[in-house]
């Protein structure tokens, strides 16, 4: 799966993005917000090995899983967008940006390409946002996505801000 929007690239991981990945995925402050807030990863060493699941994951799930996000102008990859099964009913859009490209519309940008390709490409009915309550940035993209807001709940044992949009309020 690969998309391109006014600014980006949405393609799969490689193998030769472990260097670029760390700084997002090993980052404390970036990594806060997902899951029990641990960095992902320490080295290059453990980049490869995550970026080796992603790429598992894509022949497993086609169309789904953990995708780059690489600037057009430059090539710099600055974070990573998800589509993926959340629960047995339910897939789940997410977000991930380096620190240093925050606030420049960029989640928007990849999560509202990743929409198109859950809707039109994969032919989802509905898709859903879960974020930590507290992550206002995140909930901000969620809401200027068109996605409604549908309160909170437990999922993995966080409790979450749940967000959903539909086939026909998006396209």
């Amino acid at each position: 799966m690969r998309f391109t929007t006014p600014r980006l690239i949405v393609r799969p991981f490689e193998p030769a993005d472990a260097p670029a990945v760390i700084p997002f995925w090993g980052d404390a402050d970036t990594v806060r917000f997902l899951g029990d807030g641990e960095p992902w990863v320490a080295d290059e060493h453990s980049a490869a090995a995550c970026i080796d699941r992603t790429r598992a994951y894509y022949h497993e799930h086609p169309g789904y899983g953990f995708f780059a996000v690489e600037l057009k102008a430059d090539g710099s990859l600055v974070g990573h967008i998800v589509l993926k099964p959340l629960g047995c009913d339910e897939v789940e859009i997410g977000w991930l940006l380096d620190t240093r490209y925050r606030g420049q519309g960029i989640a928007y940008e990849a999560a509202s390409g990743m929409l198109h390709h859950g809707f039109e490409t994969q032919g989802l009915d509905q898709i859903v946002a879960v974020m930590y309550p507290e992550n206002t940035a995140s909930r901000r993209v969620a809401e200027s996505l068109g996605m409604v807001y549908q309160g909170t709940r437990h999922e993995l044992g966080y409790t979450v801000a749940w967000y959903r949009l539909t086939r026909e309020a998006f396209l």
